[in-house]
């Protein structure tokens, strides 16, 4: 078994490589669009919290925790506006944070 270091030195990766693997996992992948919106989402997030890297470090668990609910709910607003969709888009990602109001309490996001 691998260990990780407690300090991880690029968040915003990190937490990029959970969200495509929690989607992978349930057959989805990410629109171009969604990427750019889930990583500009993570980048403001970690600095208007101010997270810094042993912070991050401290609390990774919880983050990835919280992306794995997000992508889980992305995933649910793609299926509900187009059940034959595999590829998640931007304005699923809008609806998961805002109207099932993720946000606030999703810690890095907002």
């Amino acid at each position: 078994m691998a260990t990780h270091p407690s300090i991880i030195r690029v968040p915003e990766a990190y937490l990029w490589h959970i969200a495509q693997q929690a989607a992978a996992s349930k057959n989805f992948q990410f629109s171009m669009r969604c990427e750019e919106y889930f990583k500009e989402q993570v980048r403001v997030g970690l600095h208007v919290n101010r997270v810094g890297t042993y912070e991050f470090g401290e609390r990774r668990d919880e983050a990835r925790q919280n992306v794995e609910k997000l992508v889980s709910a992305i995933i649910a607003e793609e299926v509900a506006r187009d059940p034959t969709s595999r590829l998640l888009h931007d304005p699923s990602m809008y609806n998961a944070l805002y109207k099932r109001k993720l946000c606030p309490g999703l810690w890095p996001f907002c």
